[in-house]
């Protein structure tokens, strides 16, 4: 059975969760590189180079809404996958089932963590942009 160890706070915990909400956690956080990749060179264009354009906002946009879409899809694809594996099963156990609910919600809190910081990185530059260029 999966289960996070209990004793474990901190960063050793989230690395669990990580490990244990599968292969949808990559995509979410390839999807939160992408828009702090895109923030970070924003950010060195309206403070080093003194340039303000709206160009490529789009992305950390894009990518939230990525991350967040990718995350709800997980879980669905996990529930679907253990209402078969139930269906199967001549016992099931309450325990077992409700050990895979709480699996299933590891990559949709991971998708709405990555959704908030990255919408929250778009529109504080967005109104940078937009006070400058006015």
């Amino acid at each position: 059975m999966i289960e996070l160890d209990k004793a474990d706070t901190g960063f050793g915990y989230m690395v669990q969760a990580y490990k244990i909400g599968g292969p949808y956690m990559h995509w979410i956080s390839i999807f939160g590189m992408v828009a702090l990749a895109v923030a970070a060179w924003k950010i060195f264009e309206i403070v080093a180079k003194k340039q303000f354009s709206l160009k490529l906002l789009g992305l950390i946009k894009m990518s939230a809404f990525l991350a967040l879409a990718a995350g709800l899809l997980s879980q669905v694809v996990g529930i679907v996958m253990a209402l078969e594996a139930i269906k199967e099963a001549a016992d099931v156990s309450p325990q077992i089932v409700m050990t895979g609910a709480i699996v299933s919600f590891y990559a949709p809190i991971w998708g709405l963590i990555v959704f908030i910081f990255a919408i929250l990185l778009y529109y504080v530059l967005n109104e940078i942009i937009k006070a400058k260029v006015r």
